[in-house]
């Protein structure tokens, strides 16, 4: 899809006068996405805080073991809070509840049930965990690649358009400046269950994947002087 928005047109005042014509030109592209993502939650209660950081700690190793240059997760820094109950405006200790989460990406789905149920193998039984949706997006270097792409777009068509500028004034018409800018992205879409806290986990289903439309936009100074 293209579109073209003109913003400005100064027109020549005297027969024989320069113009100038400042443009929005806009080009988009339609991508599949290629990255799952989703977010895995730990939590445990536990009136040992040394308990609940042994076993989270072990939850941390085994993401690391399997993703050792973060390539994939992000994320293994976990929250340690105590608990009070209060009767008759007294306060009691009930110990305390430590809280873990990852974002991890894939290309497949098998990788993601891989490294569930890995970390489901060291789990300590008082953990449970959550499972975020799934969900489908373009990745980091895709997008930054069709975005490239689309740049260069930018600049063909806004040398077209200065030859079609041309065509109508009659006077030599050509690009003066090209100053990209951004178009915001619709938020990916979300496919897949509710997250449910559990502490046995299955096998998960690869969720479907819609396009997504990425578009650039650069706003163009085009420069017309009498031949």
């Amino acid at each position: 899809m293209r579109r073209f928005s003109l913003f400005l047109l100064t027109l020549p005042l005297l027969a024989g006068a320069d113009m100038t014509i400042t443009a929005s030109e806009q080009v988009s592209q339609k991508v599949r996405p290629d990255v799952m993502r989703g977010i895995l939650r730990y939590q445990e209660e536990s009136r040992s805080s040394e308990t609940i950081k042994k076993d989270l700690n072990a939850i941390v190793a085994e993401v690391k073991r399997r993703d050792p240059k973060g390539e994939r997760c992000s994320g293994g820094g976990y929250q340690l809070s105590p608990r009070y109950s209060y009767k008759d405006n007294k306060q009691t200790f009930q110990g305390y509840t430590g809280t873990l989460s990852f974002t991890c990406a894939f290309d497949a789905i098998e990788p993601y049930n891989v490294l569930t149920a890995a970390v489901d193998k060291v789990s300590a039984p008082g953990v449970k965990k959550t499972q975020g949706a799934l969900t489908w997006v373009v990745g980091d270097k895709t997008r930054e690649a069709v975005r490239e792409a689309l740049r260069g777009k930018l600049i063909e068509k806004a040398f077209a358009q200065a030859k079609k500028f041309s065509a109508v004034t009659g006077i030599g018409c050509k690009v003066s400046t090209v100053t990209f800018g951004g178009v915001p992205q619709p938020a990916p879409v979300m496919f897949g269950a509710r997250a449910v806290m559990a502490e046995d986990s299955v096998p998960t289903e690869s969720p479907l994947a819609a396009e997504e439309e990425i578009a650039a936009e650069a706003v163009v100074v085009y420069t017309c002087v009498p031949r």
